[in-house]
């Protein structure tokens, strides 16, 4: 089994069922290639139903007529500085020492791309903490295009007027998949996968998908899961195999937690340690224990940042003060 083909992260040379949306996307930036101003978009609809596969498709195809590509998830860098920051650094440009202002880190990062042609997608826009980088892309004069992703199609009444005025993006709202697009997926990513397979495992997957929200991460979760447990058999991939690992956890959490970095990753792996339930100060005593440095105050953003991502459960215990036990999910 060639598991690449499977990873949500895989961006494949066609994405059926979004052919109309690729294009739309692709005509809106198209100035990009004769260096002159694109039209901001605003890409929305649910979980996993391909919004970022097509920024991430566009930003491909950009590429090979000389248009950079920057991809950034804000739910990891949520501040202007952060942004701007790793963009230099994709970009392999120096990335400021630290201590520096936002407006000299604004200033070397215009100066730096004078002279690119940039594709700027922003998934999880949402999750931007202030919307400072957003007026700077809208304000650079360069040939830059803004791709933002959201599930909420609400997500830019959080941002200043200003921000929205400058920005005027077109809005791209992506309808869920039906079961038989969900097929035509898995399908094309099943046959990139697995040397043999029954058709009607990717059929179960399919609805099993369905089920959950049109998600094709979900779908692509249980063909792995189940490869992996048809390759452990000796067996081809078949209907029992789908049904028998069907996955219970939302697939976007577990790439998330796969991915958590640093302090959060070690708040985890602190209540792990503790049985996976632990009163707040227990979490904080045994997270400091085992190698975290952020201060209490730190430690308890860290805390509500993972209750966000639906990695922790928060309860508040009945009695004389207030005390908070902390779940793992």
């Amino acid at each position: 089994m060639r598991e690449q083909y499977l990873d949500p992260d895989y961006v494949p040379e066609v994405l059926p069922h979004r052919e109309g949306e690729v294009a739309e996307v692709f005509e809106l930036l198209k100035p990009l290639v004769e260096g002159r101003r694109a039209t901001n978009v605003f890409l929305c609809g649910p979980a996993g139903i391909g919004k970022t596969a097509v920024a991430k498709f566009v930003m491909r195809e950009f590429s090979e007529q000389a248009v950079q590509g920057i991809y950034i998830n804000c739910w990891y860098h949520r501040t202007e500085v952060a942004v701007l920051t790793e963009a230099l650094r994709q970009l392999s440009y120096p990335v400021p020492r630290k201590g520096r202002s936002v407006d000299e880190l604004v200033g070397e990062f215009i100066q730096n791309i004078s002279g690119e042609r940039l594709v700027f997608v922003l998934d999880e826009v949402d999750a931007l903490t202030d919307d400072g980088v957003l007026y700077v892309l809208s304000r650079t004069g360069l040939p830059v295009g803004v791709v933002m992703v959201s599930n909420d199609p609400y997500a830019m009444r959080k941002f200043d007027q200003r921000v929205k005025s400058s920005l005027s993006p077109v809005t791209v709202e992506f309808e869920r998949y039906s079961v038989g697009e969900l097929f035509d997926i898995l399908e094309e990513r099943a046959r990139l996968a697995f040397q043999d397979y029954d058709p009607m495992a990717v059929k179960v997957a399919a609805r099993l998908s369905y089920k959950h929200g049109s998600d094709v991460r979900y779908g692509l979760n249980l063909l792995l899961r189940a490869g992996r447990l048809a390759g452990k058999m000796g067996q081809r991939l078949e209907v029992q195999h789908v049904k028998g690992v069907e996955v219970q956890e939302d697939p976007k959490k577990e790439r998330r937690q796969g991915e958590l970095e640093g302090e959060h990753r070690l708040v985890v792996e602190a209540l792990k340690t503790l049985g996976g339930r632990a009163l707040s100060p227990e979490l904080f005593a045994r997270y400091r224990k085992i190698g975290g440095k952020g201060a209490e105050r730190t430690f308890r953003k860290y805390v509500k940042e993972l209750i966000e991502l639906q990695l922790l459960d928060s309860e508040e215990l009945l009695g004389r003060g207030k005390r908070r036990v902390l779940k793992l999910r």
